[in-house]
């Protein structure tokens, strides 16, 4: 099944791991008994994995670990109507490469031959079109924390799919109590991100929080 020692040697992960197929595991086995460096390279890689399984393994802060089940579950909610979309452009796209040659063609002749006409004037001035647009809120998280009578202004850094990358306190409490409160009412919001030209793309927003007290 194999040619060569180092397409034996690629598979000795999987070989040690149980993951091969028995076409595999037989191709293997007899490689072993005839090419003993194979061998050597096989102790070697049992070796490796013995370490590797010795290593201690460290937890996640908790902090780190609220905010990429945050992520995860936004990519996995947020995304899949984006990867549908892009798969369809793709399909689409050989399509229209022969449509649009013929359509810019014919806009091409239309204007030649209405070229000589009089172009009417108006005296209404032009409309700016809007090249750029910055990140808007969609649905704010409930704040429900105290952030006191001066309140807290963060900078938010807005991705292109509408998700919060990271954040800074410009001004307020930066404890880490506040900045856990920060992490759910922040990351747990929807934005809508920036724009240029019509397409989205990366922006920051300001963000000022305060106490709103209503006296009847």
């Amino acid at each position: 099944m194999f040619e060569s020692c180092l397409q034996i040697r690629e598979n000795f992960s999987d070989y040690l791991e149980g993951q091969c197929t028995p076409e595999m595991l037989r191709s293997i086995r007899y490689h072993l008994n005839y090419c003993p460096v194979c061998g050597d390279e096989l102790e070697l890689t049992e070796m490796l994995h013995a370490d590797l399984r010795a290593l201690p393994r460290r937890r996640v802060p908790p902090e780190l670990d609220l905010r990429l089940r945050v992520r995860l579950s936004q990519e996995l909610h947020g995304n899949l109507l984006e990867r549908l979309l892009v798969r369809f452009e793709n399909a689409l796209q050989p399509l229209l490469l022969p449509a649009s040659a013929g359509v810019l063609t014919a806009i091409i002749c239309f204007g030649l031959i209405m070229g000589s006409g009089a172009v009417p004037t108006t005296k209404i001035p032009d409309v700016p079109l809007q090249f750029s647009t910055p990140p808007r809120i969609r649905t704010l998280a409930p704040m429900d924390f105290p952030i006191g009578d001066q309140g807290v202004v963060v900078v938010t850094h807005i991705a292109a799919d509408g998700q919060v990358l990271d954040y800074k306190v410009l001004s307020g409490q930066n404890s880490p109590e506040m900045l856990q409160h920060l992490d759910r009412i922040i990351y747990f919001s929807v934005f809508q991100p920036a724009t240029m030209f019509g397409k989205p793309t990366n922006g920051h927003m300001v963000l000022s929080l305060r106490r709103i007290t209503v006296r009847g």
